[in-house]
């Protein structure tokens, strides 16, 4: 039986290169590409870096790549990450964009376990079952497609679509337990998930400003024992407000998830939390 007990390291060494690449080729048109490799903290050390957030544009910096859902949390985990970027804004008020990122992790790990011990003849010996641990790595990569388009019309409508495509792939290894006395000692989890997005932005010089906006996923899972079946979504959110001079702040109230759609998604893939019925919220914020 394994129970998910990491023991932490006492010090971990990582040499981390890194490069970027900003390029203007002509007008609008940039390109940016980056690779780096760098390595995550323990617990709270999580959230805090020292190493700039970003390599040109590309977040560098994460809490955990491998989702904490499915694993919880991990100790002094590797990171590498690869981006490249296409981005352009033509004088008729549009703007696109195509990005591939690629973010790996690996975590080497102690997780506890509990030993049971047979007499030849089927009884137990004393003690029955002891405490033990045994040595666990993850093999996590993330592949990424996103493409934007977002044009504007006039001064006060501007409208705009996304798409992503993710594909995760988690390799969970026990090197100390042979697959013949449990196939689960070495096996992988993959999950695909597809998402887009669709919005209509008016704002008016008065201050006054309304969005309405469409979200879509579907996702597949393969190597789940049992099964984990894909999910197709589709949820319409609406918002109206007042925006404040000078960008002080604004009033924002907003009616979530209009289609009352719940979901089930594998967190597996990274996403952003969604409303599971019909929400209503109101929101003030003030900058200073």
């Amino acid at each position: 039986d394994l129970h998910s007990f990491p023991t932490r390291r006492s010090s971990d060494l990582h040499l981390s290169p890194k490069a970027g690449v900003i390029w203007n080729p002509t007008g609008n048109l940039f390109l940016r590409a980056a690779y780096t490799q760098a390595l995550g903290g323990v617990s709270f050390d999580e959230s805090v870096g020292l190493e700039p957030n970003q390599v040109a544009g590309f977040n560098q910096v994460f809490r955990s790549i491998i989702s904490e859902s499915i694993e919880g949390s991990v100790a002094a985990p590797s990171y590498e990450t690869g981006g490249l970027l296409l981005e352009d804004k033509f004088s008729s008020g549009t703007y696109a964009g195509i990005q591939a990122t690629v973010l790996k992790s690996d975590v080497d790990r102690t997780v506890g376990t509990f030993d049971a011990f047979l007499a030849p003849f089927g009884g137990r010996i004393d003690p029955p079952i002891v405490p033990s641990s045994t040595p666990q790595s993850l093999r996590y990569e993330e592949q990424d497609l996103l493409v934007t388009f977002n044009q504007l019309v006039g001064d006060e409508w501007s409208f705009g679509a996304r798409y992503q495509l993710s594909y995760s792939n988690l390799e969970t290894i026990f090197s100390d337990i042979p697959t013949a006395v449990v196939a689960g000692a070495d096996h992988r989890e993959k999950a695909t998930l597809h998402q887009g997005q669709i919005f209509a932005l008016y704002n008016h010089s008065s201050g006054f400003f309304a969005r309405i906006e469409g979200y879509w996923a579907r996702q597949s899972n393969v190597g789940y024992s049992p099964d984990i079946p894909g999910d197709d979504i589709f949820q319409a959110n609406a918002y109206i407000g007042y925006r404040f001079r000078r960008n002080f702040g604004d009033i924002t109230l907003g009616f979530l998830n209009m289609t009352d759609q719940d979901y089930k998604l594998n967190p597996l893939n990274y996403y952003n939390e969604l409303p599971r019925e019909r929400t209503l919220v109101a929101r003030v914020r003030l900058n200073f």
